[in-house]
């Protein structure tokens, strides 16, 4: 009797045992995820002429990944994500070539509290803030030049990032980049590409609002490119500043940008407004600041049907400009888009949107003797000859 008493607690142990292991292994994961978005393109005005292109990830950026968590217990856990970004028209690697050029980070999370991670990075404003704008929620609609990164055209390198999990509705986001530079480095120095960020968000019921703000040092300085010692942005794909509008030498010396917005949604639709004020501060004295007004909405047809509407004003100026004498000019524009997007299925989705762009006032680029009137829609090619630019997508969006 007592031989088979010990045999059945024995047996009883090693069951446990194997189920308390079962447990810890379901409550670890790796998950390979992606999306792959092919489209076609029609623009009516690149440099004059019509333009037919076939383009990757139009709504969304084309990538895949990996996310894994391992529970330590007491509700902490270890998580890291690996994500790679690839266009689907010619198969090459985005972000500047880059393995894992949209994310590359670990870190540790405690429920009740937040997550802390180190890596290449999303900043705050498009954790928090972005959803409420247009390039947030729908890709063509992206501002003009993204200069707010509201469509996260830049992640950032060497982040240190805490968010914390939400708390009455609220939820805090501040973010730490390091330059990777030492104090002594010639013309580097540890502030000299450095970057960080704050932003904060609330939701309640329908409503939600959120703001924040984000400053870049010195982003796309010439000891920052491509086989340089790092930084928290580099001029290789990761800060559109310092080739945007009128070809400044010297490069962008800050970016800053300050961004809010809010949204409602009361039965089948949604609406949003989003404000973003952006300057960039050139090294040789030159200034420029474009403040984007954005309202937005969206229409549930049907599960399967979304309509999306975005109207967004721009309001730029260039200040201090070498190559007109130290004038100042006033560009302006007006953008419109509109969207359809129907779900064949749980991950299949194909979409039809369209873009019109006017510019305004000295919305204007370098023609060497001169300045033309342009518009340039974003992430569609090259810019217009005149003032006004159309472009028309079609395209396949699937997710995994």
């Amino acid at each position: 009797m007592q031989k088979k008493t010990q045999f059945t607690l024995t047996a009883l142990t090693g069951a446990v045992c194997f189920a308390a292991s079962a447990v810890a292994h379901a409550q670890s994961s790796v998950t390979l995820y992606g999306i792959v978005d092919a489209s076609v393109v029609y623009t009516n005005n690149q440099k004059g002429s019509s333009n037919v292109q076939v383009q990757s990830g139009k709504v969304n950026g084309s990538r895949w990944g990996l996310k894994g968590v391992e529970d330590l217990g007491g509700g902490t856990r270890a998580v890291f994500t690996l994500e790679n970004g690839f266009r689907v028209n010619d198969g090459g690697l985005g972000q500047a070539g880059r393995l894992f050029g949209r994310q590359a980070f670990a870190g540790l999370a405690q429920d009740g509290i937040g997550t802390l991670t180190f890596g290449r990075q999303y900043e705050p404003l498009t954790d928090l803030v972005s959803a409420f704008a247009g390039s947030g929620i729908w890709s063509p609609a992206t501002h003009i030049g993204d200069t707010d990164n509201l469509n996260q055209t830049f992640r950032i390198n060497n982040a240190v990032k805490f968010r914390s999990d939400p708390i009455a509705g609220v939820t805090l986001e501040g973010m730490y980049a390091f330059s990777n530079q030492a104090s002594g480095d010639a013309g580097q120095g540890f502030g000299n590409n450095r970057a960080w960020g704050v932003a904060t968000s609330y939701t309640h019921g329908a409503f939600s609002a959120g703001v924040g703000y984000l400053l870049l040092n010195n982003p796309d300085a010439s000891t920052n490119t491509a086989g340089a010692v790092g930084g928290a942005s580099t001029a290789n794909g990761d800060d559109y500043s310092g080739q945007f509008f009128y070809g400044i030498d010297g490069g962008v010396q800050r970016q800053s940008i300050i961004a809010g917005g809010a949204g409602y949604a009361f039965g089948a639709t949604t609406i949003g407004f989003a404000y973003s004020h952006v300057l960039l501060d050139y090294r040789d004295g030159a200034s420029r600041t474009f403040s984007n007004y954005d309202l937005n909405v969206r229409y549930a047809v049907t599960p399967a049907l979304l309509l999306i509407g975005d109207y967004t004003f721009t309001d730029g100026r260039a200040n201090s400009l070498p190559q007109t004498g130290g004038a100042s000019l006033k560009p302006r524009w007006h953008q419109f888009t509109l969207a359809a997007d129907y779900n064949l299925s749980k991950r299949t989705d194909v979409y039809l949107s369209g873009v019109y762009q006017m510019a305004r006032g000295d919305a204007s680029t370098s023609t060497g003797t001169g300045y033309a009137q342009i518009a340039s829609i974003a992430n569609i090619g090259t810019a217009a000859s005149g003032r006004q630019q159309l472009a028309i997508m079609a395209g396949i969006r699937q997710r995994f």
